[in-house]
């Protein structure tokens, strides 16, 4: 078995680096491997996206493979919102086969912020749920109630599941972290996260908690792109609070993508230095093709990440 890219920049201490793609709302494969290929040698793995903000897109499983034929390394997002275990168990088989290894599950954006409002939400199983289908299946059984042995090989599959630490609650935060790891996840993706204080004081909560291992974080960066952008996703995106400092720069920026690029080096490269995180998660939207700038500007490729405890 070939370890990924991804798992090995986990396993050796390197500071991992991983980039978001959403796939397109057409089958032009080539736009994918267009955007992916300069990723390639900047990024650890790519994630491609499950169907995000409930628009009808490219399959992730599909998308992986061609940002594998452009030369990276995908993460397949999955999200239980639109398949049921049966067609989830399907996708992570044909994903493994196809070599797209890495996994990101998820719960899925509402169906009525999409372009099928109408459209039924499966949810048949939860994301605790999917994490130990994949970990089952990469023991060579089924997740069904007999623990029906595969009749060949199993699945490679390095589970990936996603973490909040600006949660309100960072108690119940570290509960369901520790449920996640309990049931198969060997890494986390974040948030998008500007408030690094914050995220300092809930790698302090972490250390305190009783978890019996520390978790994998890549921590969310996100360069912005204007004022406007960043008062919206203060204002409108769960989970993301952007602190007075970085929205007064922000307005106050005669080049305001220049200015949120800086940012989002500035926090690299702290994030570099934080003892407790494994990586980041470099979530460019819709504008990949900066990310391999801002990734070489904090010189964070190839770096080593502190220890966690």
């Amino acid at each position: 078995m070939t370890r990924t890219r991804l798992e090995e920049a986990l396993s050796s201490g390197r500071f991992a680096i991983t980039a978001e793609l959403g796939p397109p709302k057409h089958a032009d494969g080539d736009d994918v491997i267009a955007r992916a290929a300069p990723l390639a040698g900047v990024c650890d793995a790519i994630n491609v996206t499950d169907n995000q903000t409930a628009q009808s897109r490219m399959a992730p499983l599909a998308a992986g493979r061609l940002v594998k034929e452009a030369g990276a390394e995908p993460v397949m997002q999955l999200t239980v919102r639109d398949r049921n275990r049966l067609a989830l168990t399907s996708d992570l088989l044909g994903a493994s086969a196809l070599g797209v290894h890495n996994t990101l599950s998820m719960a899925g954006d509402p169906i009525h912020l999409g372009n099928h409002p109408d459209a039924a939400e499966v949810r048949d199983i939860d994301t605790i749920e999917l994490l130990r289908l994949q970990a089952a299946l990469r023991s060579g059984r089924f997740a069904n109630e007999a623990g029906e042995e595969l009749a060949g090989s199993p699945p490679h599959l390095v589970i990936g599941a996603t973490a909040h630490p600006l949660a309100d609650d960072p108690e119940i935060e570290i509960q369901k972290i520790g449920a996640k790891m309990e049931a198969g996840a060997d890494f986390f993706q974040t948030q998008l996260v500007y408030e690094l204080d914050g995220l300092d004081r809930f790698l302090d909560r972490l250390r305190a908690s009783r978890l019996p291992r520390w978790p994998r974080l890549l921590v969310g960066v996100g360069p912005l792109k204007s004022h406007r952008m960043a008062r919206h996703m203060h204002d409108n995106v769960w989970g993301v609070s952007i602190p007075d400092p970085v929205m007064t720069r922000m307005e106050g920026a005669a080049d305001a993508q220049r200015e949120g690029s800086d940012v989002a080096v500035e926090i690299l490269q702290r994030l570099r230095e934080t003892p407790g995180v494994a990586g980041a998660h470099v979530m460019a939207i819709a504008q990949e093709h900066i990310v391999p700038e801002v990734v070489e500007r904090a010189g964070v490729t190839g770096a080593a990440a502190p220890p966690g405890r």
